[in-house]
């Protein structure tokens, strides 16, 4: 991180920066169930000494470069659930000594910190009081999956935003001139009849689109009455089941007494908002593949080419890269890097016409994101004439 940070940090001119690291950083395989030695003891400590050090001085880069900071404590090694997978115990007591640094770092810097690793173990305490097998971290124990990832998204919006509303339409029919207020949505063109209500919305934000995959991760945190509420409110309806259409689209038929207490179209995926969110997270998904292949090449580079001094050619920087390989060929990780290796010569060629591709991603996903004017209405559900 330290030999990368002018080249992959500074050259793009951010005015923010996280930093996060420590998974790695405290070595897991010296830590173990049982009793360790006093050279395992010097060893981690010595790797604590280490990320100390190199996180201050990536911190002190940051300030001095003009850029602020926001720290992100290392996230949980799920040393707590009894899932079959060797436990190296003690990691996470290690990581969290690697968070108290963080937030003293964040503290002497006057910064933002959000504390993933204190907020990931509550949960993981809470849910281990009903099922010994429950954990929110892959069965690695290491890799947070959808749940793990979606919980630390969570904790960083959370803590750099306010909770708000996607939008709040409320309305009311009752008076002889229609009351509505409004929050982060203007209306217009506002029209009453016998049997339909209408009106033109234009909302400030999409709903993030939430799928079965995320089931377990929104039972666990606020996100979705914090972030995602898409609320309409009509109260003064006549008692009767009222079809809601958005532009061309059906929603869904609800009973004015849901209307009048308030319905979150957030929840349903078939709202235009709702599938300009889908067309959005397929692009932004697209997005971070590409970014991932593009990632590669730094990552062998820096890591396994760094200290490479002989001709510019791929011939001698694959024997290169083979010589470096036969050194870990008893490590863990030997299958990983192997692989990393094949695919950067695969990737080398493709550069160009990746980075052009996250460009225009870029480009696209920001042009679009822009919610539409749509006409809202509600039709009584004895006449469906619209």
């Amino acid at each position: 991180m330290i030999e990368r940070f002018e080249k992959d940090v500074l050259k793009h001119n951010p005015t923010h920066v996280f930093l996060m690291t420590g998974m790695n950083d405290v070595i897991r395989t010296l830590y173990f169930e049982g009793e360790a030695s006093q050279k395992i003891l010097k060893q981690r400590e010595d790797a604590l000494a280490t990320y100390k050090q190199n996180t201050t001085l990536l911190a002190e880069k940051i300030i001095a470069n003009g850029v602020i900071p926001i720290f992100l404590t290392p996230s949980i090694y799920d040393q707590y659930s009894r899932i079959e997978k060797e436990n190296n115990f003690g990691c996470n007591d290690a990581l969290i000594e690697c968070a108290k640094h963080i937030k003293d770092l964040a503290k002497k810097h006057n910064s933002t910190v959000v504390d993933l690793n204190t907020s990931m173990k509550d949960i993981m305490m809470s849910g281990l009081k009903k099922d010994s097998l429950f954990t929110i971290i892959g069965n690695d124990r290491v890799h947070p999956g959808k749940t793990g990832h979606f919980i630390i998204f969570n904790e960083i919006i959370s803590k750099l935003e306010k909770p708000s509303l996607i939008s709040k339409i409320s309305i009311d029919i009752s008076q002889n001139e229609p009351i509505y207020s409004l929050k982060n949505c203007n209306i217009e063109e506002f029209e009453i009849s016998e049997n339909t209500i209408s009106f033109k919305v234009s909302e400030k934000s999409l709903p993030f689109p939430t799928n079965k995959q995320l089931t377990k991760a929104l039972s666990l945190i606020s996100f979705k009455h914090n972030f995602n509420r898409q609320i309409l409110f009509v109260e003064g309806l006549e008692k009767n089941d009222y079809k809601l259409f958005i532009g061309e689209d059906y929603i869904n038929t609800f009973k004015s007494t849901e209307l009048k207490e308030g319905v979150n179209l957030s929840n349903y995926p078939n709202t235009p908002q709702n599938k300009k969110a889908i067309e959005l997270q397929l692009l932004s998904e697209e997005h971070r593949k590409v970014g991932f292949e593009l990632r590669i090449i730094s990552f062998i580079n820096y890591k396994y080419l760094r200290d490479y001094i002989g001709p510019d050619n791929l011939v001698d920087k694959r024997n290169y890269l083979d010589a470096q390989l036969m050194k870990i060929k008893q490590k863990p990780y030997y299958g990983y890097i192997k692989r990393s290796m094949e695919t950067y010569f695969e990737t080398l060629s493709k550069t160009d016409s990746l980075k052009n591709r996250k460009n225009q991603l870029s480009e696209q996903i920001h042009s679009m994101y822009t919610p539409k004017v749509q006409r809202w209405k509600l039709v009584k559900s004895r006449s469906l004439k619209i």
